[in-house]
């Protein structure tokens, strides 16, 4: 595996970085992207598409990457990586409670893969204004005792292949 970092406060520079990044040979398959909500998702995701990149990311209130926090700004981590050591699954939690999603998510990587590391992006806060927390979560399987219900969002999970790790 390889792996090189880009970053960029338009998406005019994160095309450039890609293309400074990849011509050296390096085919980079997995994009791992935070980017500001200020910034067009749409088109960041085009020119990672446009060069056969998978992509899993999250906007954030804060982008970092070589030690060097921004606001507003975009940073992905390129990675090479073979494809069958990674999935990325998506979970629709309208309606129904984050715990069921991620048991959900944990049995079909458990099916693809002998021991699945995640990768999870999610706002994190219920409707109810609960913060989760994620440590729970991971451990038990259980973010509260109430466990309220999670609307209107999407949950990522990407699952490497056993003992792969990002």
């Amino acid at each position: 595996m390889r792996a090189k970092s880009i970053k960029g406060s338009a998406t005019a520079e994160i095309q450039s970085a890609l293309v400074e990044s990849i011509a050296d040979e390096f085919k980079p398959t997995l994009a791992i992207v935070f980017i500001s909500i200020s910034q067009d998702r749409a088109a960041v995701c085009e020119i990672l598409r446009k060069q056969g990149i998978d992509i899993l990311g999250a906007t954030t209130s804060g982008e970092f990457i070589y030690g060097y926090q921004s606001q507003g700004e975009i940073v992905i981590l390129l990675l090479e990586l073979p494809r069958e050591y990674y999935r990325i699954l998506f979970c629709d939690t309208h309606n129904r409670s984050l715990p069921d999603a991620a048991q959900e998510i944990a049995a079909a990587s458990r099916a693809a893969f002998k021991n699945p590391a995640f990768i999870l992006c999610s706002t994190c806060i219920s409707t109810e204004g609960i913060l989760y927390d994620g440590t729970k979560l991971i451990h038990s399987g259980k973010l509260h005792d109430s466990r309220p219900e999670f609307h209107g969002t999407t949950v990522s999970w990407g699952a490497l292949k056993e003992n792969s790790a990002i």
